[in-house]
């Protein structure tokens, strides 16, 4: 077989022409993962478990979790069991917030040993009304105020937006 390989390089930037990256076996290693939820409350903690296809001692699980914007909230290594079994629970403490994360589970270095799968974090907030069912006089307030056309839609929204952000409110899907 022959290969031809040109590089151009300058600075920063290298440019490279060649044949194919020879065959390996890496495309032959699959990864499973699941979380024990789909959705958890901030301070808990999240399982991950799952499975290889193939145990090798020589390749590492690295479990990575991204939130908004893609960015790197945690990763950590994770041992794989010679069954090829693994398993592995992270605390959804202070680097967590409400929304949505995404899990990436790589065994090794190539890319088609990658799993991907999701999993939402709300957080453990009081209700909006109290645990006799009495709601606050200063909400009322502004609701009358609103009813009334004291304040406009725009002041009554920003107010609902507050209760939501500061977790009184609840939005459910």
């Amino acid at each position: 077989m022959i290969s031809l390989l040109v590089v151009f390089s300058s600075g920063q930037i290298a440019l490279g022409y060649g044949g194919p990256p020879e065959q390996t076996s890496s495309n032959n290693f699959t990864v499973d993962i699941k979380s024990n939820n789909e959705s958890f409350t901030l301070g808990e903690s999240v399982t991950f478990s799952g499975s290889v296809n193939k145990y090798d001692e020589e390749r590492s699980l690295r479990i990575s979790i991204f939130g908004s914007g893609n960015n790197l909230v945690v990763t950590q290594k994770t041992p794989v069991a010679e069954d090829g079994t693994f398993s592995h629970s992270v605390s959804l403490n202070e680097k967590f917030s409400e929304g949505k994360f995404i899990v990436k589970a790589q065994y090794g270095n190539s890319k088609a040993t990658i799993a991907i799968i999701s999993f939402e974090v709300n957080s453990d907030t009081a209700p909006i009304v109290s645990q006799d069912n009495k709601i606050p006089d200063w909400i009322k307030n502004n609701a009358g105020w609103w009813a009334d056309g004291q304040i406009d839609d725009n002041s009554f929204v920003e107010g609902i937006q507050f209760l939501i952000k500061e977790g009184f409110m609840k939005l459910s899907k």
